[in-house]
């Protein structure tokens, strides 16, 4: 297919919404828990099925997957090391191998940010793998959870996919608000209102009365960060709440334990004198000499 052809999404209401995903897109949804990208990566699976699409799952987190084995589906499984570099070049073999035109989702970004403890090497994985599967005229889905992450992590991804689409979901209700941030290439005069999905009723509209808009910023309220956790990376948080848990005489084993897989050694005899011999002190002070992770 040419680049930049139209793409159905297996949602025929967020096609127009979108006027299309295409290929060479990525998107990116940014989530409150899996089961609302299973909503819409689910029917983009059934439709590239439909549509005889090369599909591809890779897998590499420890949540549940997010599609479910099956003839049409090819999955990759790629460990999770915490190594940036052997687990990128995994993944950008695989995507060379496939070739132009293939269709994928991914496990969820923000496993990535566990694995190397910071928001910074996640985002550095996304602006190296999205150019390259948009110069093969690909199409792939992307999860990520909302509150996960700071504001310049997102920052970083936002500028380099083609489509940043939030997810709120409002239970009480049995509706799903769709907020596009960023749809590149393609404009409408509704398309980066909030938009109303009532998956029951397969419709998708803007929100345009007040009492709808009123709804939707009390729902988007309930996910939302202070300013100072936006902007604080994943690994600065870690720590200020291990600080506080030791200020406070709380238990921090687990913490150390993460504190020097992850920033002291990677041989496991080594693991074992530091764990037997520091203290918390001993890694915060540590933390306090490091250059960003380190």
């Amino acid at each position: 297919m040419a680049a930049f052809d139209r793409v159905l999404s297996g949602i025929p209401a967020l096609d127009q919404v979108l006027d299309n995903i295409r290929m060479g897109d990525n998107v990116v949804w940014r989530v409150s828990d899996l089961d609302e990208f299973r909503r819409f990566a689910l029917p983009f699976v059934e439709q590239a099925k439909k549509d005889r699409r090369n599909i591809i799952y890779f897998r590499f987190a420890s949540h549940p997957e997010l599609v479910p084995e099956c003839p049409e589906v090819k999955r990759i499984c790629v460990p999770l090391s915490h190594r940036f570099e052997t687990f990128t070049v995994e993944i950008h073999k695989a995507i060379e191998q496939e070739g132009r035109d293939a269709f994928y989702v991914f496990d969820c970004l923000s496993e990535l940010q566990t694995a190397w403890a910071t928001d910074m090497m996640m985002g550095n994985f996304f602006r190296v793998t999205c150019p390259f599967l948009f110069i093969l005229d690909t199409v792939a889905f992307f999860p990520i959870i909302r509150g996960r992450h700071s504001f310049n992590a997102i920052t970083k991804i936002m500028n380099t996919t083609q489509l940043f689409l939030d997810v709120y979901s409002d239970a009480e209700r049995e509706a799903v608000y769709i907020r596009p941030q960023k749809v590149w290439n393609r404009n409408s005069d509704t398309m980066f209102l909030p938009h109303l999905y009532r998956p029951a009723e397969g419709t998708i509209k803007p929100i345009q009365d007040g009492v709808q808009t009123s709804r939707f910023y009390q729902v988007m309220d309930g996910y939302q960060r202070t300013l100072e956790e936006q902007y604080a990376d994943s690994w600065d948080r870690f720590f200020n709440r291990a600080k506080v848990l030791h200020e406070s005489r709380m238990p921090v084993s687990e913490e150390c334990s993460r504190m020097c897989n992850i920033m002291m050694t990677r041989d496991e005899r080594l693991r074992v004198l530091v764990k037997k011999h520091f203290k918390p002190e001993d890694y915060f002070r540590v933390r306090d000499h490091m250059v960003g992770t380190g």
